[in-house]
Order: structure tokens, then C-alpha cells, then sequence
């Protein structure tokens, strides 16, 4: 179930919001109010859902702040996380331009966040006209499907390998201002979802290379202290410190370097 906490934002409040995005300073004065009332601010709490898999997409939504996941529940006790976006990044572009879309998996808060509510028809007859964010679209759109490409690579990798090189896309995302934190909260359960091992694998290597100085934790934040021995874990060929963290859960099938 979906529990906006919508938002009735002035005119002027809005106009204010949009001049102060990137991606929105290629509109005029005249177009910023043109389209102004037919934008919403949603606040939606943590662990709620956005929109869910195979309703009509009527929306496209931008993260202003905090991040969302996008998943399927593939049974009752196994859920699959596909993606985890955050601010800046578009929800429901990537079917939009199908006759009659719908969405094509769940997406939900995966902390308390805010986000910019924007009709479908408003997106894409004004809005995508926009150099910035057509550009912003298409980036986007082209980073989801190479992380689909990589999830098929690294499907049959060792639990070491997906962890770090998930962890270390995570960072590489966020630009080099974050010093090694990851912005996005992120559960041992979560990873665990995203990439495909048991939790308990999860909290196993994430100790390890904790006691190791590899990263640090703090309230569902990691900080990777040690970005070269991650590398070296994600090239599989890590130190003998660096195997100590290694799982049996996959075959290592060994993907060929250049696919991605």
C-alpha cells in the first residue's frame, strides 16, 4: 500500500525548487509557472511503497532526497532487489514510452524521502525536451541496463566478488565527494537481496573485512576505508587476508573481462 504524505507546496515554493535543480534550469520564467501547478512534493516514508509492479504509469517521479529500491517479491520469503537510486534519479523512465506502460517491477522508500510528483503527459510533452534532462534520461536509462548486464555476468561469482563490486558501484555512483561513504542506507539483509547470497554470508564477509580495516559501519551506513583491497577482491585476486572472506554459495564461473 502506498502512503503519500503529499505535500501542497506553493507556486512560487515550487518555481523556487526548480530553479535551484540542474536539471531544471534550461526552463524559462514563463515555462517554470507554466507547469508549476501540476507538480506535486511527495514525502514518502520509510519502507513504504512508491508505486507497485504492473500498476499504470501516470507518474514519473524525481528523488529530491533520501533513495528508494526497486525490487520484486519473487515468493513469500524471497525478494530481489534490482536497484537502489537516489537523489537525482528519475522513477518510471525507463518503460514510460511504451503504448499504455506499466511498471515493470516495485519501487519503495528505502529511508524517509522526498520526491518531485510529475505527470506522465507534463514529463514527456515539456520536460524531456529539456537538453539536461534528456541527457540526465538517457544516461540513466543506458547505467540500468549495464547494471543488468552485470548482474547476468557476476550471477555465478563468488559472494566476495558481488559484494564488493556491488559496494564499490555503490560508491563510484556518488562522485568522488563522498569520501568513501556510501550515502544510501543499506540492511546486511538488503545486500543480501541485491546480490544474491543468504544474509548470514553478508554478515559474515562484512565483519571480516571490518576487523580487517577493509570498511566501517555506522547506522546502516558503510564507509570503505580500503578501496584498493576491494578492488583486488573484485579482480579475484585477492590476498590470502582478502580470500579468508571468500563463500561456497555460487560456482565461480569466471566472466570474461571487457563484457561491461
Amino acid at each position: 500500500m502506498k502512503f503519500f504524505q503529499i505535500e501542497v507546496t506553493p507556486m512560487h515554493d515550487i518555481n523556487n525548487l526548480l530553479r535551484n535543480l540542474d536539471l531544471f534550469r534550461g526552463l524559462s520564467e514563463r515555462e517554470m509557472k507554466k507547469i508549476s501547478p501540476y507538480l506535486e512534493v511527495v514525502h514518502v516514508p520509510n519502507k513504504q511503497m512508491v508505486f507497485l509492479k504492473g500498476e499504470p504509469i501516470e507518474n514519473i517521479f524525481l528523488i529530491l532526497y533520501g533513495s528508494v529500491k526497486i525490487q520484486e517479491t519473487l515468493d513469500k520469503r524471497t525478494t530481489k532487489i534490482f536497484n537502489f537510486l537516489t537523489q537525482k534519479e528519475f522513477l518510471g523512465v525507463a518503460m514510460a514510452g511504451l503504448p499504455q506502460p506499466r511498471y515493470p517491477a516495485c519501487a519503495q522508500s528505502n529511508e524517509d524521502s522526498t520526491l518531485l510528483k510529475i505527470p506522465l503527459h507534463l514529463f514527456f510533452n515539456v520536460l524531456i525536451k529539456i537538453p539536461e534532462i534528456r541527457q540526465a534520461v538517457a544516461q540513466q536509462i543506458s547505467e540500468r541496463f549495464l547494471e543488468f548486464q552485470n548482474d547476468l555476468c557476476r550471477a555465478q561469482k563468488l559472494a566476495p566478488y558481488r559484494i564488493a563490486d556491488f559496494l564499490l558501484r555503490l560508491l563510484d555512483r556518488q562522485g568522488s565527494s563522498s569520501h568513501g561513504r556510501i550515502v544510501i542506507p543499506l540492511s546486511r539483509s538488503d545486500i543480501a537481496d541485491r546480490v544474491g547470497v543468504q544474509s548470514e554470508t553478508v554478515i559474515r564477509i562484512l565483519s571480516n573485512w571490518t576487523k580487517r580495516g577493509l570498511i566501517r559501519t555506522q547506522d546502516h551506513h558503510i564507509e570503505i576505508l580500503n578501496r584498493q583491497n576491494l578492488l583486488e577482491v573484485r579482480r579475484e585476486r585477492p590476498s590470502k587476508k582478502a580470500s579468508r572472506g571468500a563463500s561456497d554459495d555460487s560456482a565461480d564461473d569466471r566472466c570474461k573481462r571487457g563484457h561491461l
